[in-house]
């Protein structure tokens, strides 16, 4: 569901060594270059040398003469910041080393935690779902427990960040959750950390239809895939949805032996194009999945899938194994690699774009979907933030959001224009009353977060966009 998932990376990655070898000949050559210049006093007489003397000039003038002591290492990050800026590209970063965990954990989708999805609920929060065989579940922690305190200290109005880092920490030690469960007393669980994979592929079969959904591609997604893949075949499937929809992306290495399955050994399923250099094909290395031609595959899209999604979706379309069913992709057909520093720092930067088989560049205009199927408005509506407050006479884009998400919710809204209006005030009072609310009619706070927690259940066991396609794949 887009409205409510917090923004992922919408990227391509792959590690530098697997790049062209052309391109690291390059970046050798650079070095070496570079090395005798500093080492030996060579100096070639362009301009990037008296940019970079006059950026290390920049650098001593501050750090000696500036009237407070300075941090270098914060002076370091915003020079280096200031570059990724004067790019104007927002896949370009810089992740200092604090920040590099928590990103290396959002690409490999491993982490050492509890294995509990959690959402801020009322002040706390709430359990959501414990992770199979997690330590959570292991621990007894069950759906709709709130934990008040962790480690006996409480998190009452913290940040949903701010307390997942104080669950998470270090493997084999132990983190103690105070519960309130309905119906009993409050009680302590002491729970041992340990590494979580969170998948990224999950099957269900809906009659006679499998559904595979890919959130990302990260490390594992091909055998999760080839897996989901296997039961399938097992429960007798003729159809298969790959279902993409919001999907940001991840690790080009995973997309392309993800394809492998659908696509036969020697076959490029992009071509990466660099500074300078003609597009070269990145092909597929293996033979293609055993039996993987015995089911038919449709691939369900939307403007949230993006990247690597992208060139899944691109490659199963041009070599015409599989329809694309949805609304028009993102169009992101740009990619970035990481140059990691000493310090585990990472710089991210984007040194290419691709094509797919067919030689098609979809940047910013994504790929068009065989057929249209979209998705109701209710699921794509703005992101409305419970600390902000919306009331009569107002007019703004998450007005007009509630008004779609209220009338996707039963109730009379006649127009969906901007305007707080009387109706709209009438309304949000009787949506109040109907959860035990304070009934003033202002949108806001509790009132905003019950909103958007009955608008995520009907969105997950009504999905109308899944349905159409299903419906359309057996016509």
């Amino acid at each position: 569901m887009k409205p409510f998932k917090n923004k992922q990376k919408q990227e391509i990655t792959m590690p530098l060594y697997k790049l062209l070898i052309i391109l690291f000949v390059t970046v050798l050559l650079t070095s070496v270059v570079t090395f005798a210049s500093y080492k030996f006093g060579l100096n070639f007489g362009n301009d990037k040398q008296k940019s970079l003397n006059k950026i290390e000039e920049a650098y001593e003038q501050i750090d000696e003469d500036y009237y407070k002591d300075i941090d270098d290492d914060k002076l370091t990050q915003g020079a280096i910041d200031g570059m990724i800026k004067s790019l104007d590209d927002p896949y370009s970063e810089y992740i200092s080393a604090k920040e590099t965990t928590s990103y290396n954990e959002e690409i490999s989708g491993d982490f050492v935690g509890i294995g509990a999805e959690m959402e801020v609920h009322k002040g706390f929060v709430r359990i959501t779902s414990p992770m199979k065989g997690s330590p959570a579940e292991k621990a007894g922690i069950q759906p709709l427990d709130i934990v008040t305190k962790v480690d006996h200290k409480s998190i009452k109005n913290k940040s949903l960040n701010e307390i997942v880092e104080k669950v998470r920490g270090k493997k084999g030690t132990t983190v103690t959750l105070t519960i309130k469960r309905e119906g009993k007393e409050p009680f302590d669980v002491d729970i041992k950390r340990d590494k979580i994979h969170v998948t990224s592929v999950d099957y269900t079969k809906k009659k006679d239809t499998g559904v595979i959904a890919i959130s990302k591609f990260q490390n594992k997604t091909t055998k999760e895939l080839k897996s989901a893949l296997k039961q399938a075949k097992k429960d007798n499937v003729k159809h298969i949805v790959l279902d993409l929809r919001n999907n940001p992306g991840g690790l080009l290495d995973e997309v392309v032996t993800s394809v492998n399955l659908f696509v036969d050994k020697g076959k490029p399923v992009i071509y990466l194009e660099t500074k300078g250099d003609k597009p070269q094909a990145v092909e597929t290395e293996n033979k293609k999945m055993s039996g993987i031609d015995d089911m038919d595959y449709s691939v369900l899209v939307n403007k949230g899938s993006a990247s690597a999604a992208e060139i899944f979706a691109g490659a199963l379309q041009d070599y015409k194994i599989a329809d694309v069913l949805g609304t028009t992709t993102f169009g992101k057909g740009i990619g970035q690699v990481h140059k990691e520093f000493n310090d585990s720092s990472i710089l991210k930067y984007t040194n290419m774009r691709w094509l797919t088989p067919n030689k098609s560049y979809i940047h910013k205009k994504g790929i068009k979907p065989d057929k249209k199927i979209s998705a109701p408005k209710y699921e794509e509506i703005e992101i409305i933030d419970p600390s902000k407050t919306y009331q009569k006479g107002d007019n703004s884009k998450e007005i007009k959001s509630i008004k779609i998400g209220l009338k996707a919710l039963g109730y009379n809204i006649s127009n969906e224009n901007g305007k707080f209006d009387n109706e709209l005030e009438s309304n949000v009072k009787a949506f109040q009353n109907d959860h035990k609310l304070e009934s003033n009619g202002i949108f806001t706070d509790d009132t905003t977060k019950k909103f958007i927690e009955l608008l995520r259940k009907k969105i997950r066991s009504e999905d109308k966009q899944l349905d159409e396609a299903i419906q359309y794949i057996h016509k």
